[in-house]
C-alpha cells in the first residue's frame, strides 16, 4: 500500500481543489492510495489493502476486541492471514465439500461481507486516529469487479455521515456510467487533475520467468495458492496471447469465485472461458458437468438467465449420456423456469423435473446405491418446491418428510448433513404457510441443531416469533443471527420491531439506526421512526421522519396518512389535504381515508365536500 502522510503533492492539488473531494479530504492527515484492478488482485482488489492494513494496525494497537468483531469479513477479504483468522462461525455451506455441498451463498451474503468491510475500516479509523481526516484515492477503480465497486461506494457512503474520510476514485466514467456502477459515488468523481498525476509504479504482469514459477507453484498449490496467485497468472497469459492457457486460469479461478457466492466476479471469466471450453474438458462428462455447473451459478445469479439457459442447452444437452448427469441437467433447467426466469413457466418446471426424477429413478444400478437415493431426495426436494409454487403444500410437505425420512434409513446420520438440514428448513417453511407455528418452530430448531451457525435459519425463526408476539424469544433468536454473520440490515430491522412492540423506545430507535447505515432506502423505517417519536412527543422528529419516508415511497399510505394527521393537528389543513389526496388517489377503496379527507374539509369549512367524503366513506362500508 502507498501511504502518504504529510504535505504531499496530492494534498497540495487537493487544498486548490476542495469541491471534488468535500471537507475531510480538503487537508487529510493520512492518505490512503489503492489499486482496484481486479486484474491484479481479484475479487477484492484495492478493498484488501485496506483490511490488511486495518488488520495489521488494530494488532499493533492491542485491538483484538475490534479484529474479533470483524472476524467474518478479515478472513474472507485477507487469504495471506487466513491461517491466523481461522472463520470463527463456520456454518454447513463453508465447510461441506464436493457432493456433501448442496447449497451455494445467496448473493446477499457477499454484501454483508461489503458492509463488514466498511465497518472494519470506520471502527479502525476511529480506533488509531480519531478526529483526523483521511483520504481514500483509490486507483483503477474503472478496472475494478461489482464487489469492490459497492465497497467504495458504500464506504464512501458511510464515512460521509462521520465526515472524517473522503474517498475519490481515479475514474474516466461520465457521471450516468458511475452512478449506474456503484450509486454514491457519483459526487466523489476525480478532477481531470487528479487524473493526470502519474500514478504510483506498480508491477505489471509478470514475465516469462516469473509466470513459468508461478505456473509451477499453483500446479503444486491448493486452493489458497489460486485465489492468491490466479489474477497474476490470468494476466501473465493474456499478455502473452496464450488464450488456451488464460482460460484454464480463469476456469479455475470462476470456481473459486462461485464457490464463495462472488456471483458477479464468477461471471466475469464466462467470456474467457467458453471459447475453449469444449477443448478443455473434452468427453469427460463430469467435468464438463461440474464446470458447466458453476458457469451457470455465476450467471443466473446475476440476471443472465437466457444466457445460462443457452449454455445448458447448447453445451450439456448434446453430450451428456450417462443418466444420473442427465438428471442433474434436467434438475437444473426446472430451477431456471422455477426460481430464475423473471416469468416463472411453472408447466415447463414440472415437465423438466418429472424428467430427473425418472432420469434418477433410471439410474439404479448404474451407480452407488447411495448416490441414488441422495439424487432421488435432492431432486424431490426440488419438486417439493414446485408444488409450494403450484399451491400444493401438502404434497410438497410429504415429499421434504419422507426424502428425509430416505437419507436417515439408507445412509444414516452423519451423511449429506447440510442437506438434511435444508430439509428440515424447507420443511419449516411449508408449515409456516398452513399456519402451523409450532411446527414450523420444531423443525426450525432441527435445521439450526445440525446447522447452528446459519444464520439465516435464526432471523427466519425468530420472525415467526415475532409475529406471534413472544418479542422476548425473538430477540434472543436475533441476537444469534447478528453473531452468526457479517452486517445485514434485515436483522437490525426486526430486532427494532420487537423493542418498539415492547415500548422500548431508545432500543429500537437504536437498531432503527443500524439498520438505515447499512441500508438506507427503507421507508418503512422511517414510518415506525415517527411513530415513537410521536409517542415520545418529539413533533419535528416525527414529521421529519414522515417526509424521509415520503422521498423514498411516494406512495406510502401510512406515511401519508399519519403525516396528514400531524399537519392537521397543528392547522396545516393545505398540506393536511394534499396528503390525503394523494391517498385516495392510489387506495380509494378505504373508507376511513374518505373519513379523514371530510374532517379536514370541515375544519376548511368546505361543507360540500366534507358532505360529499362522508357518503363516498359509506359507500365504500356497503360494497366492502
Amino acid at each position: 500500500m502507498n501511504l502518504a502522510v504529510g504535505d504531499t503533492g496530492l494534498q497540495r492539488l487537493l487544498r486548490l481543489h476542495p469541491a471534488n473531494a468535500g471537507p475531510a479530504a480538503a487537508n487529510p492527515a493520512r492518505v490512503l492510495e489503492i489499486d482496484a484492478d481486479f486484474a491484479r488482485d481479484g475479487t477484492w482488489a484495492g478493498a484488501r489493502e485496506l483490511a490488511e492494513r486495518a488488520y495489521l494496525e488494530l494488532l499493533e494497537h492491542g485491538r483484538e476486541d475490534l479484529i474479533d468483531a470483524h472476524n467474518a469479513e478479515l478472513h474472507m477479504a485477507l487469504p495471506l492471514h487466513r491461517e491466523r483468522i481461522p472463520l470463527k462461525y463456520a456454518c454447513l455451506t463453508d465447510t461441506a465439500r464436493d457432493a456433501e455441498r448442496t447449497r451455494n451463498f445467496p448473493l446477499d451474503r457477499a454484501y454483508r461481507l461489503v458492509h463488514g468491510l466498511v465497518g472494519l475500516v470506520l471502527d479502525w479509523k476511529q480506533a488509531v486516529a480519531p478526529g483526523e481526516s483521511w483520504l481514500v484515492l483509490v486507483r483503477q477503480y474503472d478496472h475494478a469487479q461489482h464487489l469492490a465497486t459497492r465497497l467504495f461506494a458504500e464506504l464512501a457512503r458511510r464515512a460521509a455521515r462521520r465526515g472524517e474520510i473522503a474517498v475519490i476514485i481515479d475514474s474516466a466514467l461520465d457521471h450516468a456510467e458511475l452512478g449506474r456502477r456503484a450509486p454514491g459515488l457519483q459526487t466523489s468523481l476525480a478532477s481531470d487533475e487528479l487524473r493526470a498525476r502519474p500514478a504510483p509504479s506498480r508491477a505489471g504482469a509478470p514475465g516469462e520467468a516469473e509466470g513459468a514459477a508461478l505456473e509451477a507453484e499453483l500446479a503444486r498449490g491448493g486452493a489458497l495458492d489460486w485465489e492468491i496467485n490466479a489474477p497474476r497468472l490470468l494476466a501473465h497469459h493474456l499478455s502473452r496471447g496464450e488464450s488456451l492457457a488464460a482460460a484454464q486460469v480463469a476456469l479455475r479461478a470462476l470456481c473459486l469465485c462461485n464457490h464463495y457466492g462472488y456471483y458477479h466476479e464468477s461471471a466475469s471469466f464466462a467470456d474467457t472461458v467458453l471459447p475453449h471450453f469444449d477443448e478443455m474438458v473434452g468427453d469427460d462428462e463430469d467435468a464438463r458437468w461440474n464446470y458447466l455447473g458453476n458457469i451457470f451459478q455465476g450467471m443466473v445469479t446475476t440476471d443472465a438467465e437466457v444466457r445460462a439457459l443457452r449454455l445448458i442447452l447448447d453445451l450439456a444437452e448434446p453430450r451428456l449420456t450417462r443418466r444420473e448427469l442427465r438428471a442433474k441437467m434436467h434438475y437444473l433447467l426446472s430451477m431456471i423456469y422455477l426460481r430464475y426466469s423473471k416469468k416463472p413457466d411453472l408447466a415447463l418446471a414440472e415437465h423438466y423435473i418429472l424428467l430427473a426424477a425418472a432420469d434418477i429413478d433410471a439410474a439404479r444400478g448404474e451407480i452407488p446405491d447411495a448416490d441414488q437415493t441422495f439424487l432421488k431426495v435432492f431432486i424431490d426436494n426440488g419438486l417439493a418446491f414446485l408444488r409450494v409454487r403450484q399451491g400444493r403444500p401438502q404434497d410438497a410437505l410429504a415429499l421434504c418428510q419422507e426424502g428425509y425420512a430416505l437419507l436417515t434409513r439408507e445412509l444414516g446420520e452423519d451423511r449429506h448433513t447440510l442437506h438434511r438440514s435444508v430439509l428440515q428448513y424447507n420443511t419449516a417453511q411449508v408449515y409456516v404457510m398452513l399456519d402451523r407455528t409450532e411446527d414450523a418452530l420444531v423443525h426450525y430448531r432441527k435445521s439450526i441443531e445440525m446447522d447452528p451457525y446459519y444464520s439465516e435459519y435464526y432471523n427466519e425463526s425468530a420472525n415467526i416469533l415475532q409475529r406471534e408476539e413472544r418479542f422476548e424469544e425473538a430477540l434472543e433468536l436475533y441476537e444469534s443471527a447478528a453473531r452468526y454473520s457479517a452486517p445485514y440490515p434485515e436483522v437490525h430491522f426486526n430486532r427494532g420491531v420487537c423493542h418498539s412492540r415492547l415500548s422500548e423506545w431508545e432500543q429500537a430507535l437504536a437498531f432503527f439506526e443500524l439498520s438505515l447505515e447499512l441500508n438506507p432506502a427503507q421507508p418503512e423505517i422511517h414510518v415506525l421512526r415517527a411513530e415513537i417519536h410521536e409517542e415520545l412527543d418529539d413533533a419535528e422528529r416525527a414529521l421529519a421522519d414522515y417526509d424521509a419516508a415520503i422521498a423514498l415511497a411516494a406512495d406510502s399510505v401510512p406515511a401519508r396518512v399519519n403525516r396528514a394527521v400531524m399537519h392537521f393537528g397543528r392547522g396545516r389543513y393545505d398540506l393536511a389535504l394534499s396528503d390525503m389526496d394523494h391517498v385516495i388517489a392510489i387506495d380509494g377503496g378505504q373508507a376511513g381515508h374518505y373519513e379523514n379527507r371530510a374532517e379536514i374539509h370541515k375544519a376548511m369549512r368546505q361543507d360540500e365536500l366534507y358532505r360529499l367524503d362522508l357518503d363516498r366513506a359509506e359507500a365504500c362500508r356497503e360494497t366492502a
